[in-house]
């Protein structure tokens, strides 16, 4: 009778065991050695400036070329929390947040709901309309309501006075209170498109079969709305709400930089603008470091924050 082994007779079982741990071994860093180069450009391009601008707080520094940065300890956050246009950019940063919320989230979801109706085509067609402006340069938006809201030649100016509503041109973009109203306006009519497209893809992979089964039992289209629809997009809605409170700095800071200029009298500035303004104007390195690690430490404190009130109120449909 001849007796089948799965060991080699010219190997042992102690270095089989061997050779078959160095190959798992190898199996497990083989993936490690794909993501390496990507890893490094992260680093380099993402984690090296970070810490380098970490340790700009702590240098005073104009950036001309021959100038050695000095150490001033803490002096810069002394600094910063004393200017007078941090506490103002502080309330705008809240205040264009507020403001688009209703452009980025609460618009578009109502949009998206109601062009789900439609057939494909017009479907399409309406939500090609509504992304066009995300599309379009801030530059050149800016430029257009320039001329829309000019406060003598401005079409807008020009029907509020033929309509009587008005004595004299508003100013749009030198009064203190409508600068930065019109600022968020604008940035939030940029952003209706996206989120709307957003919302719509995530409408559209919601089963049918949830809103057959609840018009058999006689449920309204708003009922089914805020019953189905809202809950079942949860993940989405939260995903837009914290990009909206992340990057509504981001967003309006072109707009910030073409339309004002962070005034008039910095009432239009925002924490993002006011980093750049203190770099790229007052030539102020340390100080505008100093700024961008509030602005870390507050916004990353606020993702955190509204991740885990993500994990306890979203809804997954499996």
């Amino acid at each position: 009778m001849v007796i089948k082994s799965d060991i080699p007779i010219h190997e042992s079982p102690k270095s089989t065991e061997w050779s078959q741990r160095k190959i798992k071994r190898k199996k497990n860093w083989l993936p490690y050695l794909f993501i390496l180069p990507t890893v490094l450009l992260i680093a380099f391009w993402l984690y090296k400036p970070l810490l380098q601008n970490l340790s700009y707080t702590f240098y005073d520094w104009n950036m001309l070329p021959g100038t050695v940065p000095q150490f001033v300890g803490f002096e810069n956050f002394t600094t910063l929390f004393s200017h007078k246009d941090f506490s103002i950019a502080i309330y705008n940063t809240l205040f264009y947040i507020i403001i688009m919320l209703p452009f980025s989230i609460i618009i578009p979801l109502y949009l998206a709901n109601m062009t789900q109706e439609l057939s494909k085509s017009y479907r399409n067609f309406y939500r090609a309309l509504l992304f066009l402006p995300m599309i379009v340069a801030p530059v050149a938006i800016s430029i257009i309501f320039q001329w829309l809201l000019h406060p003598t030649n401005g079409l807008v100016n020009n029907i509020l006075l033929q309509l009587g509503l008005i004595e004299n041109g508003i100013q749009f973009f030198t009064n203190e209170f409508w600068a930065k109203f019109m600022i968020a306006l604008i940035a939030g009519w940029k952003m209706i498109g996206f989120s709307t497209l957003i919302f719509s893809a995530s409408i559209g992979s919601i089963d049918q079969s949830y809103y057959e089964a609840a018009r058999l039992d006689g449920a309204s289209k708003r009922r089914m709305f805020y019953t189905i629809t809202v809950p079942l997009i949860s993940p989405t809605l939260m995903l837009l709400l914290t990009m909206s409170i992340l990057f509504a700095n981001e967003w309006t800071f072109a707009f910030i930089d073409v339309l004002t200029s962070g005034g008039p009298y910095g009432s239009s500035t925002n924490l993002y603008y006011i980093m750049y303004d203190f770099a790229f104007k007052d030539m102020n390195v340390g100080l505008s470091a100093a700024a961008s690690l509030m602005f870390l430490i507050l916004f990353g404190s606020i993702a955190i924050i509204l991740q885990i009130i993500t994990k306890k109120v979203t809804f997954y449909d499996n």
